[in-house]
C-alpha cells in the first residue's frame, strides 16, 4: 500500500488539539469558529475548513498517522470575541460548510498594529485596511454621533443600542462607557443620533431620534451630559438628521412623520434654537427626488449649483445636477436593519454619507454598502452579513471609486472626524456577528 506524500503532509500539518478548531455555525459566506484570540485568531488571519476521512496507518509499524483531509473552503478571520471568532469565506472547493467540520489556520498571525492597504489588481480600486479596530462592544449599534459632550475639548463618541446611549472616548478603544443610560418608555427604538452645540455652552447636545411603538409616534429627545450622567433637556415631535451644505458644514434638519396614509412625510426644515427652545426653522429644503430625511446630502461639485446626493428606492447612489444626473450601476448603497413599517410605507434609516472638502473644493464622497445575507434574499428582512466602505471622487463625468474597505457586517454609522487641527480620519460603526459591534477607523 502506497500512501501519497501529500496526504501524509496534510495529516502531519495539523497541530491543534482535537477539542478546538471546529465550525460552530455557518450562514452563507459567514462562519463562526470556536477559535479565539488565545488560539491565534486575529482579524485578517487566513483559515481553511476541511473534513476528515479515512485513517492513515504506517505500513510497517501499524501506527496511526492521522486521517486524510479534504479542504471544503477557505477564508479569513473578521472578528474575535471571548469564546469564538467569525470569518468571511472567500473560496469554496467542496460541499457546503456545516457545523461540526474542522477549521485551522494556514498562515501565521498578522503582526500587531494597523495595516494600511492591500495591493489592488490593475484597473481595480485599492483595498484599504483599517487604521484601528476598536474594542468589541456587547450590543448592536443603531447609530453613532461625534462631538464634545462633557466639555473636555476632545473628540468623543456616542453609540446607541435599541434603547440606550453610551458615551466613549474616541474611538471607543475601551468597551467601558464614560456615561450611559437607558431611555425611559416601553417599546422605544432608537433610529438615529446627531450632535451639535446649539445652546453655545461648549458642550454638544445629543439629538436622539426614536420610534415609540406604544404610542406609534416618532420623536427626538435632546440629551446632555451633566456631572457624568445623561439628562433629557427637551423633547421634539419630529426627527432630526444632519446633511452637509455646499461648503461641507453640517446642517441639522427636521421632518415630521404624520399618521397619513397618502402623504406621511412632512416638509424638511432646518432645526432652529431661540430663547432656550428648539423649533423647525426656515427655509424648507425642497427637492422632489430627495424627500426623506435619511436618504440624502448635498455637495458642491464643480461651479454650478450644489448637487443633491441621495439613495434611490432600489438603493442606487444618485447625484442630481439640476436636470442632469448620474446614477451608480451597482446597488446596495445604504440599506439598513433599522427600519419601520409605517402604514403602507417602509421607512429605512440609512447610515449617513460623508462629503469631504479641501482647499481646492470637493475632494471625496464616503458611502457604505450593506449587502444582504443569502445572496440578497434576506434584504426584505434587514439581514446583512457583510459591508463595504468606499471613497469616491468625481472625474467630471461620474463618481469613481478611489479605494474600498471590506467590513465584517452591517455599517450603521459613518463620519469624517477631525482628530486634531488638519488631521482627519473616517470612522465607521460596524455591527458584527452575534450582536456585537466595534468602531473602525480609516485613513481618508
Amino acid at each position: 500500500m502506497i500512501i501519497p506524500l501529500s496526504l501524509l503532509v496534510a495529516a502531519l500539518a495539523c497541530a491543534q488539539t482535537q477539542d478546538k478548531g471546529y465550525v460552530v455555525r455557518a450562514d452563507s459566506d459567514t462562519v463562526w469558529l470556536d477559535l479565539t484570540a488565545a488560539d491565534g485568531a486575529a482579524p485578517g488571519r487566513p483559515f481553511e475548513i476541511y473534513t476528515e476521512g479515512a485513517e492513515l496507518k504506517h505500513p510497517v509499524t501499524g501506527a496511526s498517522l492521522g486521517r486524510t483531509q479534504d479542504r471544503v473552503a477557505s477564508g479569513s478571520i473578521r472578528e474575535t470575541s471571548e469564546k469564538f471568532s467569525t470569518g468571511l469565506l472567500s473560496a469554496h472547493v467542496g460541499p457546503a460548510v456545516q457545523a461540526g467540520q474542522r477549521a485551522r489556520f494556514i498562515a501565521p498571525a498578522p503582526p500587531a498594529g494597523p495595516a494600511s492597504a492591500k495591493t489592488a489588481q490593475p484597473g481595480e480600486p485599492e483595498l484599504r485596511m483599517p487604521k484601528t479596530r476598536g474594542a468589541t462592544l456587547p450590543f448592536s449599534v443603531t447609530s453613532m454621533a461625534v462631538g464634545d459632550f462633557d466639555g473636555v475639548k476632545a473628540v468623543q463618541l456616542v453609540l446607541s443600542s435599541e434603547n440606550s446611549i453610551k458615551l466613549y472616548a474616541y474611538p471607543a478603544a475601551d468597551a467601558k462607557p464614560l456615561a450611559e443610560t437607558v431611555l425611559s418608555g416601553a417599546g422605544i427604538r432608537i433610529l438615529g443620533l446627531e450632535a451639535a452645540d446649539f445652546d453655545g455652552d461648549g458642550r454638544s447636545e445629543l439629538f436622539v431620534s426614536l420610534y415609540d411603538e406604544s404610542f406609534r409616534r416618532f420623536e427626538t429627545r435632546v440629551m446632555k451630559v451633566e456631572s457624568g450622567k445623561w439628562l433629557k433637556v427637551a423633547e421634539l415631535s419630529y426627527l432630526v438628521r444632519s446633511y452637509q451644505d455646499a461648503k461641507g458644514a453640517r446642517i441639522l434638519a427636521t421632518q415630521q412623520v404624520q399618521d397619513d396614509k397618502t402623504f406621511p412625510l412632512g416638509t424638511i426644515y432646518p432645526l432652529a434654537y431661540k430663547d432656550g427652545k428648539y423649533s423647525q426653522g426656515s427655509p424648507a429644503f425642497r427637492n422632489r427626488r430627495a424627500d426623506w430625511l435619511y436618504s440624502f446630502t448635498t455637495a458642491q461639485i464643480g461651479s454650478g449649483e450644489p448637487a443633491v446626493l441621495f439613495l434611490t428606492s432600489v438603493h442606487n447612489l444618485r447625484a442630481q445636477f439640476g436636470k442632469e444626473h448620474w446614477r451608480s450601476s451597482d446597488d446596495d448603497y445604504g440599506q439598513t436593519p433599522i427600519r419601520v413599517r409605517w402604514n403602507e410605507k417602509l421607512l429605512e434609516f440609512n447610515p449617513p454619507m460623508a462629503v469631504s472638502y479641501d482647499e481646492k473644493g470637493f475632494r471625496a464622497l464616503y458611502a457604505v454598502r450593506n449587502m444582504a445575507a443569502l445572496g440578497g434574499l434576506a434584504s426584505p428582512f434587514g439581514l446583512f452579513n457583510k459591508g463595504e466602505l468606499s471613497r469616491k471622487s468625481w472625474n467630471g463625468l461620474a463618481f469613481e471609486t478611489d479605494w474600498k474597505a471590506e467590513l465584517p457586517g452591517c455599517a450603521q454609522g459613518l463620519a469624517e472626524v477631525e482628530t486634531a487641527p488638519g488631521r482627519r480620519e473616517i470612522a465607521v460603526a460596524v455591527i458584527g456577528a452575534a450582536g456585537r459591534s466595534s468602531v473602525w477607523t480609516f485613513e481618508p
